[in-house]
């Protein structure tokens, strides 16, 4: 995609120096879609380093330095919340690894300024998953209530068990065992993670996936695991980490392998290929054409996701049918790839009465 016709806010993500360019209609595309995709306080950190934050207009640039306070609030409330959860779990229910926000956060790595962190996402083991439950809600952690329909989609199909919160800080805790629903496609095998997770200084018991792990999980968490909509601040993750992690010795050549090995190639390739097109992320081309050979899709569904992700991956201004379309089957797709049509079916059935039914309720209220 040519870089004229991206969006101001994607235009100032590839190249932040251009911002001074910016017409005032530009900016102020620009910073109402960075505050709806959760990337305001990271597009200001990106500016401050290509040297241009000084020279942006007096308004936009108060703007970006004062985005910066909500995320720092926000991280210094996970890294509490990890502490807690350490504490409540004594050291007979074994080691825990960080995923997404909390593990960039308190591994240290750049892109968590100004990244928003909202939940504590978690693996562990699934033979001891029982176990750490049962210690959360000891310590005064809260599941909330479920039916039984509900209970069964977390406990025998799902890669989590149902979320929980403390009363009293109110960060939801989501307990992982594996990375992809056990229904998924996709089956990428914890033990794998494990096996190569490295631990958090100054933190017993705690880890963090391995820096090419950390890439395919967030690329497989985009492309494989949600909507795809409203997924730049997910994209962002991809390419700060690829930015970040490429000076490592090994690591391009590392990727491929083993993506293969974890069954991600897929979302591998599609994370590259849209950081690249979208956020002029730097990769070298013999990467870009040894993952293209070995995970890309047939041309016409090559061709298609282009289509519907270039349309719901970007920032949406107005209505447009085509773009709900594209929102729509992705939509779709995320829910084929997590379920087999006999467990699909009934599940999109249930949630379209549910949602129905609560529409139904809201019709009945009064003020």
């Amino acid at each position: 995609m040519h870089p004229a016709k991206l969006h101001p806010l994607l235009r100032g993500a590839r190249e932040p120096s251009a911002v001074v360019h910016f017409s005032a209609d530009d900016w102020n595309r620009c910073l109402r879609a960075a505050r709806t995709e959760r990337v305001l306080a990271r597009l200001g950190y990106r500016i401050a380093d290509a040297g241009a934050l000084g020279r942006c207009p007096a308004a936009a640039r108060d703007q970006l330095i004062a985005a910066r306070a909500y995320p720092g609030f926000l991280q210094c409330r996970i890294a509490h919340e990890v502490s807690q959860v350490r504490r409540a779990l004594p050291a007979a229910d074994g080691d825990l690894i960080l995923l997404k926000g909390a593990a960039y956060h308190c591994a240290g790595l750049p892109l968590t300024r100004g990244r928003q962190l909202r939940d504590l996402d978690i693996l562990v083991p699934r033979t001891r998953i029982d176990a750490f439950e049962r210690d959360l809600l000891a310590a005064g952690w809260e599941s909330q209530p479920l039916d039984e329909y509900d209970q069964r989609y977390y406990r025998d199909w799902m890669h989590e068990i149902p979320p929980l919160r403390h009363p009293q800080r109110g960060v939801e805790v989501d307990l992982h065992h594996r990375l992809l629903p056990l229904t998924s496609r996709l089956r990428p095998d914890p033990d794998l993670l494990w096996e190569s997770a490295l631990p958090v200084a100054g933190m017993p018991g705690v880890r963090v996936l391995s820096p090419v792990d950390m890439l395919l999980h967030t690329a497989t968490h985009l492309f494989h695991d949600g909507a795809i909509r409203g997924g730049l601040n997910d994209l962002w993750d991809i390419d700060e980490l690829l930015r970040h992690f490429a000076a490592q010795p090994a690591f391009w050549e590392t990727l491929p392998e083993r993506a293969a090995r974890l069954d991600l190639g897929r979302p591998l390739y599609y994370g590259l290929l849209f950081s690249r097109a979208l956020l002029g992320t730097p990769i070298p081309a013999a990467v870009l054409t040894d993952v293209g050979r070995r995970f890309a899709p047939a041309r016409p569904v090559n061709a298609l996701m282009h289509t519907l992700v270039t349309r719901a991956l970007p920032p949406q201004e107005g209505r447009s049918a085509l773009t709900g379309l594209a929102n729509w089957l992705l939509y779709v797709r995320s829910h084929w790839l997590r379920m087999p049509p006999h467990l699909l079916l009934p599940h999109l059935i249930r949630k379209s009465l549910r949602r129905l039914e609560h529409a139904g309720d809201h019709s009945r209220g009064g003020f």
